[in-house]
């Protein structure tokens, strides 16, 4: 049905900042804006009829210039965390911006890195395209980089991120979207209410400053183990010394058998609002993310989200894959670039 734009004011360096909206034949609505690719909105009935926004997000854009939770924000060039803040490419040892733990890296800069800039739009009919270019090293990141990232509202009701990137050197590439989700509404409160299954018998251990040891471990047995739908507050009351570590769920879950097609890695449910969403990705992990260190955040039409009251499935190559040879390595260069899809896709279940 096409795509509605509106000017929403100016970005940290004077820029147009706009709202993209679309909305398709069954009044489904997706917002995005062009500060870091950012989702602001996604409109969805329940089973009850009643129309949510299952996003997290700022009433004023001004707000996401220094959030420092990346409400929405597609996130990169290098998502997730990487140990001591280094890397090394063909014996080039390369350094990014200390950020976590006083010694460690978290999605390549707090304030600098892509979700933090204003890219360029184009519509489509139901889409809309966004592009930047990084200059070679900007961000300790070698490689001139060009970034498309197309947000596609469909008629299946899926938000559909393609992303498409290209380097003229070897560089780390892992982009990711970090959208919290709360499918009884953003302002409904707890998400701990929801269940989840993912289609991952195994996940990552970490240790006390969120870096992965290398392991990787099979869910069976533990609080990490949602192979069958859960209550996500059901796991998290659990003694588990990985639940102390990161405070509450904050863990990349491995893809069952992972062979770089588009596969459902997870399925949310939310009981009273009837909305299902699941989450479909061809990289081999997803993080899950359950807003442990969100707090008095002051978001839209006046609600205030606090911890875990908004949960992210954020697809990757595994955390700190950069540095641990027991992981995939997002190694790209001008002959292979990144290129990744995710969906999530929404419908609703009767009682």
């Amino acid at each position: 049905m096409g795509v509605t734009v509106k000017e929403i004011g100016k970005g940290p360096n004077g820029e147009n900042l706009f709202k993209y909206t679309m909305k398709n034949e069954n009044g489904t609505e997706l917002s995005v804006i062009n500060f870091g690719c950012i989702i602001t909105n996604f409109l969805f009935a329940g089973k009850d009829g009643k129309v949510r926004d299952v996003i997290l997000g700022y009433e004023d854009v001004k707000d996401y210039f220094t959030d420092d939770k990346c409400f929405g924000a597609i996130v990169g060039p290098v998502a997730n965390r990487t140990a001591n803040a280094t890397f090394v490419i063909d014996g080039t040892e390369y350094k990014l911006e200390v950020n976590d733990n006083g010694r460690n890296n978290l999605h390549t800069a707090r304030l600098g890195s892509l979700q933090k800039r204003v890219w360029d739009a184009e519509t489509g009919d139901n889409s809309v395209t966004f592009t930047i270019d990084k200059a070679d090293m900007d961000l300790g990141l070698p490689g001139n980089l060009k970034a498309k990232v197309v947000y596609t509202l469909t008629e299946e009701d899926e938000i559909k991120i393609d992303y498409d990137v290209t380097t003229d050197k070897k560089t780390i590439i892992n982009m990711t979207n970090h959208t919290y989700f709360n499918l009884n509404g953003h302002d409904s409160g707890s998400i701990l209410n929801e269940s989840i299954v993912f289609n991952a018998d195994s996940f990552l251990p970490v240790d006390d400053e969120s870096i992965p040891s290398g392991e990787i471990k099979k869910v069976a047995g533990t609080p990490m183990d949602f192979t069958e739908a859960k209550k996500i507050g059901e796991m998290l009351d659990m003694n588990y010394e990985q639940l102390a570590f990161t405070n509450g769920f904050d863990h990349n879950y491995c893809i069952n058998d992972w062979d770089g097609s588009l596969k459902v890695a997870a399925t949310v449910f939310d009981d009273e609002s009837g909305i299902v969403m699941e989450t479909l990705t061809d990289l081999p992990g997803v993080q899950f993310y359950i807003g442990n260190y969100v707090g008095g955040e002051k978001g839209k039409n006046g609600a205030v989200y606090n911890q875990r009251q908004g949960l992210c499935l954020e697809s990757q190559y595994f955390p700190n894959s950069a540095n641990d040879p027991a992981f995939a390595r997002p190694l790209f260069d001008e002959n292979k670039g990144f290129k990744s899809t995710t969906v999530y896709r929404f419908s609703t279940i009767a009682d």
